[in-house]
């Protein structure tokens, strides 16, 4: 079968990911879906950047959660990959749904709290902020996927955003990793396509979860392309019949 693919920070190997530009790109493609990084600011507000730190994809530096939204909006995060985008401002997640709501694409939203400043306060916050915006907005649920790395993110998705679908990230399927699908209720399983084998798909599968793998850039590297149910590329093109 031929898997979903999904673009990765929009359409990243040809423009600045998490951007606007690299989000409509990848609807002109015609791509069902695509993948984005989500965190919060300062003053809590949600947006749309993988690094806790906006030094790779800025003309700033510092944390993301150091700056308030207004601080943020300041800085160029398309110039760093080419002039091309030069004055491409930092997208937020309302910015993000109002585009979704206008255009037929689908969102897996991926929450990123740094770990090493991680506590049950600021998981809640950020997942109670999320399923406000959610609910405000006017994008219908089935066009959004839920999912994060940490355990703690997942399980406070699974008590406030009811009837989101929700995808545990993991490096390589653990017996944890199922105990812990089972524990939330997951939609689906989202691994790194270079630890995953077709055993763990099989499993997967005849529990009942769909297996989504990152981040695949050339389908001759992965030989279990036709056995996922969806794939993240930075150069979703390159798999489109």
């Amino acid at each position: 079968m031929q898997p979903i693919i999904a673009g990765h920070r929009g359409v990243a190997g040809l423009y600045p990911e998490n951007t606007r530009s690299s989000i409509m790109a990848a609807i002109q493609l015609g791509l069902e879906w695509i993948e984005v990084d989500v965190q919060p600011t300062k003053d809590n507000q949600l947006v749309v950047i993988h690094d806790h730190t906006i030094d790779r994809c800025s003309n700033g530096s510092g944390r993301v959660d150091s700056y308030t939204m207004e601080e943020l909006r300041r800085f160029d995060f398309g110039r760093w990959f080419s002039a091309e985008f030069a004055g491409e401002t930092i997208l937020t997640l309302h910015e993000l749904l109002a585009i979704a709501a206008d255009h037929p694409i689908s969102l897996n939203l991926e929450i990123k709290l740094d770990q090493t400043s991680i506590n049950r306060g600021v998981v809640k916050t950020t997942v109670q902020t999320l399923q406000q915006v959610l609910a405000a907005s006017a994008v219908n649920k089935n066009q959004i996927l839920l999912s994060s790395f940490a355990k703690e993110v997942m399980n406070e998705l699974a008590e406030q955003c009811l009837n989101y679908k929700l995808g545990l990230i993991s490096e390589k399927l653990t017996s944890e990793d199922i105990a812990h699908l089972q524990a939330i209720g997951a939609y689906s399983c989202h691994l790194n396509y270079a630890e995953t084998s077709e055993d763990d798909i099989n499993l997967l599968h005849e529990a009942g979860y769909r297996v989504w793998c990152y981040t695949v850039n050339q389908p001759k590297d992965f030989p279990q392309l036709s056995a996922v149910d969806a794939i993240f590329s930075d150069y979703p093109q390159r798999f489109m019949r």
